[in-house]
């Protein structure tokens, strides 16, 4: 049997996140939907497996505040030491009102995939206007 592909949906307690957690599971994918709001973020999950029969291992949950570099290393934390890989990240979260140092932004982003395996080749070149629209 394949090893299953591991993604992070980052602000996927509700809306358009929840429903890319909902489909990457369908298909597959273990899925590790993330929320600010612990209780919230458990609540989601729950209502994914209820409603689609997920099991344990398709679908789980971590707290991440994508505006704080501790939680942010604590979930690169427990995807290196639970899955040691990570195939799919969607940034789906965003931050209301703040100013971004875009030089640090990508240090930090270039820094937890690192630390997770991924290398940074691999991926596009992050562009100053591509994460200022975000």
């Amino acid at each position: 049997m394949a090893e299953s592909r591991v993604a992070v949906v980052s602000g996927s307690n509700k809306g358009i996140g929840f429903e890319i957690c909902r489909q990457l599971a369908k298909n597959g994918m273990t899925v590790i939907l993330t929320a600010r709001d612990e209780k919230k973020g458990l609540e989601a999950v729950e209502k994914l497996k209820r409603e689609n029969g997920f099991s344990d291992q398709a679908i789980l949950f971590h707290l991440l505040d994508v505006s704080n570099p501790d939680s942010i290393a604590s979930l690169a934390s427990f995807v290196k030491t639970r899955f040691g890989k990570l195939d799919v990240l969607v940034n789906n979260a965003g931050v209301g009102g703040a100013n971004v140092n875009v030089d640090v932004l990508k240090s930090q982003i270039a820094e937890v995939l690192e630390s997770v395996g991924v290398e940074i080749g691999t991926f596009p070149r992050i562009s100053n206007d591509v994460v200022l629209s975000c």
